[in-house]
């Protein structure tokens, strides 16, 4: 609670409405919002913020969402009082749980993913087009500086953006981060102002944790005159050159690499190998998430040695990475979704008229389903190959590997459609296609 007054009475003003509409009108939110509340300073500062921007706005309707993670003792009673604060407020509020078995180690990463998952999920079923969230300067400057210290490169070092999607479903949810550039103890007077009590979580005084070493250690950067407004900075300057280099990507892909409608990916590997070395990583880095689905490029080792095969001609039959086999034929570099990861796959359920996404790679949608209450998409496989060529069916020229790791529609053990190639039951009707990948255009 002392750290909490020393900011409310360290001269900062509070938060103005007319601030906050500023940073939050030009990303257009959508008409339904939440707010990822947690009941803490910064949170608090945020829901008190958006309640009075609503209630200007009565068309819009806002959530407060708060994450049980069920890692303390007292997580759920200050769920419960995180939701006593929404109320005074008058916004509805949710707890979400995070459950299951949770990881011995890096317990703060696997929270963070498993916070912005539920979080998402939370927002789909209310509408939400949005979810603010109150990182603040501080914030910003803290991540540039744990960033520093693993050793990342541009991208790490970039500063995090004041808004980005956070499930690329039909619709997409955003995320948005009105107070980016604003300090901790301007959110701290505006709780303060308000005169409601934020929930403290002894974790965010844990010097267990690196962030909050980091933090700690600020007082000693300020002193050496590196404050959370000039690291901030930085980050900015970094996320400009990283634009720069995305554009540098996007050129070298859409003049040498082909993202085909059955999510493999051929370049010229002459192409790719005649691009600075920076560029030609990340384009690499760009072809393996498109292939394997993942949100984030792989280790910067394992990207260095498929680098290193395509350089020097040893690629040869393939070398696979985070599920992605790469592969050297006739000149054309080959990237194909590997079979072993896609069995990983968990299966998707549909009934008529339901949709999703499969292997993060497909939207798959079940318009009818020919009499079955439902039916499971997962790899078309050999199996499903097999059946089609009982069936007559001609294979269109693609690679086999890539034929068997596309999305198939199951009744049991029964092959009923592979939405890219042909059906089995004429009254069964089903579609599938690429979900968004960055910096390419399908064919």
């Amino acid at each position: 609670m002392r750290v909490q007054e020393d900011l409310a009475s360290s001269g900062h003003l509070p938060i103005q409405l007319g601030e906050f509409a500023e940073r939050l009108l030009p990303h257009n939110p959508s008409n339904t919002i939440a707010v990822a509340f947690s009941g803490g300073p910064d949170s608090l500062a945020l829901l008190i913020l958006a309640a009075r921007w609503v209630r200007s706005h009565p068309w819009v309707r806002l959530f407060a969402l708060t994450v049980d993670h069920g890692l303390r003792a007292g997580s759920a009673v200050d769920a419960e009082t995180a939701g006593r604060l929404a109320s005074t407020l008058g916004i509805p509020h949710d707890i979400v749980h995070w459950g299951g078995d949770k990881p011995e180690s890096g317990i703060q990463a696997a929270a963070r993913e498993a916070r912005y998952r539920l979080l998402a999920a939370a927002c789909r079923e209310r509408g939400c087009g949005d979810l603010l969230v109150a990182h603040h300067l501080e914030d910003q400057a803290e991540t540039f500086l744990l960033r520093l210290r693993r050793g990342s490169g541009v991208d790490g070092l970039s500063a995090m953006p004041s808004a980005r999607v956070l499930d690329a479903g039909d619709p997409p949810v955003r995320l948005l981060r009105p107070l980016l550039d604003l300090p901790r103890g301007r959110l701290a007077a505006t709780v303060a102002q308000s005169g409601l009590e934020p929930i403290l979580d002894p974790s965010n005084e844990n010097d267990r944790f690196d962030r909050v070493k980091i933090r700690q250690a600020m007082h000693v950067l300020e002193a050496l005159g590196f404050d959370a407004a000039g690291l901030a900075g930085t980050a900015r300057r970094m996320a400009r050159a990283r634009e720069v280099l995305e554009t540098q990507v996007q050129a070298l892909l859409a003049t040498h690499a082909v993202l085909f409608p059955f999510g493999y990916v051929e370049a010229d590997a002459a192409g790719l190998a005649a691009a600075p070395s920076e560029t030609r990583l990340r384009a690499l880095a760009a072809i393996l998430k498109a292939v394997s689905g993942r949100a984030y490029g792989p280790r910067m080792e394992g990207l260095a040695a498929i680098e290193a095969a395509l350089l020097d001609r040893t690629l040869g039959r393939g070398r696979t990475l985070n599920g992605v086999k790469f592969a050297l034929t006739r000149g054309r570099l080959l990237a194909v979704r590997e079979m072993a990861a896609v069995r990983k796959t968990p299966t998707l359920r549909l009934a008529p008229g339901e949709g999703g996404t499969w292997d993060n790679r497909f939207k798959v949608g079940l318009e009818a389903g020919g009499g079955h209450p439902y039916l499971d998409v997962r790899a078309l496989g050999i199996e499903g190959l097999s059946a089609l060529d009982a069936a007559g069916w001609v294979p269109p020229l693609a690679p086999k590997a890539v034929l068997m790791a596309l999305p198939a529609l199951w009744a049991g053990e029964s092959l009923v459609s592979a939405p890219h190639l042909g059906t089995l039951a004429a009254e069964v009707k089903a579609r599938a296609s690429l979900a968004s990948c960055e910096f390419f255009a399908q064919v």
